[in-house]
C-alpha cells in the first residue's frame, strides 16, 4: 500500500503510535523495515491485550519482535531481496507474525532483552 507510514494511525485506529524497527540499512536510512504499532488501550475499539512476534530473516540470521497491540508494517527504500520477499505480499507476511501468550512474550523480552516493558497488572 502506498503511504502506509502516513496513514497508519488511521488503519490502526490511533492517534499515538510507536515505531520498532526490524531491519535497517546503514548505508542508506531510507531503507528499513519497521512496524509501527498501538498498544490495545489506545485503539478506537480497544480488545484485550495481545501479543504478537515479528520474525524475518536475513543471511540466516533471526530479526525479531515482540509487540502488543495493532500494528502496521512498513517496508522502505531497496531492501535486499530476502527480506523483500518476505514482506512482499499479505501471505508472505503471515508466515512471518504468530500470535503468542502474555507468558510467551514475557519469556521472549527475559531472554531477549533482560526484563520486560510492560506489567502484568491491570
Amino acid at each position: 500500500m502506498q503511504d502506509g507510514y502516513a496513514r497508519a494511525g488511521e488503519l490502526i485506529g490511533a492517534d499515538l503510535t510507536d515505531t520498532a524497527t526490524l531491519w535497517g540499512d546503514a548505508a542508506d536510512s531510507d531503507t528499513s523495515v519497521q512496524v509501527i504499532v498501538a498498544d490495545d488501550s489506545l485503539t478506537d475499539d480497544a480488545i484485550s491485550r495481545g501479543f504478537f512476534k515479528v520474525t524475518l530473516e536475513l543471511e540466516n540470521t533471526r530479526l525479531e519482535r515482540v509487540l502488543a497491540g495493532k500494528a502496521v508494517l512498513n517496508a522502505y527504500g531497496s531492501p535486499p531481496s530476502d527480506i523483500k520477499e518476505q514482506v512482499k505480499t499479505l501471505k508472505a507476511m503471515r508466515e512471518r507474525v504468530s500470535f503468542i501468550s502474555a507468558g510467551d512474550a514475557f519469556q521472549w523480552f527475559e531472554e531477549n532483552t533482560g526484563g520486560s516493558p510492560f506489567s502484568l497488572e491491570s
